[in-house]
């Protein structure tokens, strides 16, 4: 038989009913101590201290979330007016061993690195013309009303991918950031469905991993770019909500 997915207030019911539950429970458990043995009631009143520990993780709870302003250097190929034409250039310079992704604003630009730190940049351009571009991600602050521990996973998926941008500026062997930020992702991917947002962002991340994995030689300057690409976007999905 099919598993009946509950509705939003289906499930605020009956984490109320929960927490009732648990109320009552230690309610009768601290009452029926009062009567009891020095040791007998030392062992309940330590039993009704994890209690209330696990009934606080069922209560939804405000998590403040930060993600700071980054300067970032892309390394840019090319500008183009619309799609079609950075797509056709995209493939041609792929087909030299210049692997790029495609930013888009009002127009579109080939970038074939990205970092916080200009010197960082190492993407080979093939004897492209190429040059340095500086843009500024804007701080985001926000507030996740949810579960203790699902605040916490939240809040890790929403900043693995600065942390794997850092990392990938580092002496870090790209697979192992590979291998990390698939992990985290795909446990974000099924983690919480009626989010969005959190689901998209985690699905992205799994991309990501595939995309750079079918890379010739793992190109690390193509990899930062496309993350910090979706940092970049991350930061405006979160600017809209």
């Amino acid at each position: 038989m099919a598993k009946r997915r509950l509705t939003s207030r289906q499930k605020r019911q009956r984490t109320k009913k929960i927490r009732n539950w648990v109320i009552l429970a230690l309610a009768v458990l601290a009452l029926t101590s009062a009567a009891m043995a020095p040791e007998l009631r030392a062992y309940l009143n330590a039993k009704i201290r994890r209690g209330v520990q696990a009934f606080a993780d069922l209560r939804a709870q405000e998590i403040e979330v930060t993600l700071p302003e980054r300067r970032i250097y892309a390394l840019q190929l090319g500008v183009f007016d619309n799609g079609e034409s950075a797509e056709s250039e995209r493939k041609r310079l792929a087909a030299m061993g210049v692997p790029c992704v495609v930013w888009q604003d009002a127009q579109m630009r080939l970038m074939a690195d990205a970092a916080t730190s200009r010197e960082t940049l190492l993407g080979e351009t093939a004897g492209q013309t190429s040059f340095v571009t500086e843009e500024t991600l804007t701080r985001v602050d926000m507030r996740l009303s949810a579960g203790r521990s699902d605040g916490n996973d939240a809040a890790r998926l929403l900043h693995l991918p600065d942390e794997a941008l850092s990392r990938l500026e580092s002496g870090e062997a790209l697979a192992d950031v590979l291998a990390d930020v698939r992990a985290q992702a795909r446990r974000g991917v099924s983690a919480h469905p009626e989010n969005t947002l959190y689901t998209q962002l985690a699905q992205s991340l799994v991309n990501w991993c595939a995309l750079i994995e079918k890379t010739p030689d793992g190109d690390k300057p193509y990899a930062r770019a496309t993350m910090a690409l979706l940092c970049r976007e991350l930061r405006r999905a979160l600017a809209n909500q």
